[in-house]
């Protein structure tokens, strides 16, 4: 996912942080959404009282889904990134959105193949897990789903990961 941020093409400044000879850490600039926090985004990240204290110290904007109700949501913040996970009957979904990435100067910029929240980006299958990534507002986000059952219709079609993504609204970060 790293690697596929940093190939993509951006057009805001970045900051470059040279971490060894064969690599270089960017951080796009991030813009934030001046939508308010969607209330149903923000009962997705689990404990309200957590979810706040954790939502306000994230460097990039919270995607929550609105379409689906977690089980038990897990929600972590780090010093470039967040992530949420919870299980909706029999499969897992992950969300994560970071604005750290490698670039390597000998992998040219791509483009994504598919359009996802009106940016390109990307839809695969790979271990019978269905992911999809993009980048928004200088953040590179993923939506990973996992079913327990490989042949379940919301893994084996990409059907539900997109509407998944699509229906991925603002639930706070650190400028809010």
């Amino acid at each position: 996912m790293l690697v596929l941020s940093a190939a993509c093409e951006s057009s805001t400044p970045d900051r470059t942080v040279a971490t060894s000879a064969e690599t270089n850490v960017v951080t796009p600039k991030v813009t934030w959404p001046a939508a308010k926090v969607d209330a149903r985004a923000f009962a997705a990240l689990g404990d309200p009282t957590r979810a706040k204290e954790l939502a306000s110290r994230s460097p990039v904007p919270v995607l929550a889904p609105t379409s689906v109700t977690f089980e038990r949501p897990t929600f972590v913040v780090g010093a470039e990134f967040y992530a949420l996970t919870g299980r909706v009957a029999g499969a897992t979904i992950a969300i994560q959105g970071t604005r750290a990435a490698r670039r390597y100067d000998d992998v040219p910029p791509i483009a994504g193949d598919r359009h996802l929240r009106g940016q390109r980006g990307f839809v695969s299958l790979n271990e019978s897990i269905r992911t999809t990534s993009w980048l928004e507002n200088g953040v590179a986000y993923s939506v990973d789903i996992e079913c327990a059952d490989p042949t379940d219709a919301r893994c084996a079609e990409e059907t539900f990961a997109l509407d998944v993504v699509e229906h991925l609204a603002f639930a706070g970060g650190a400028s809010r």
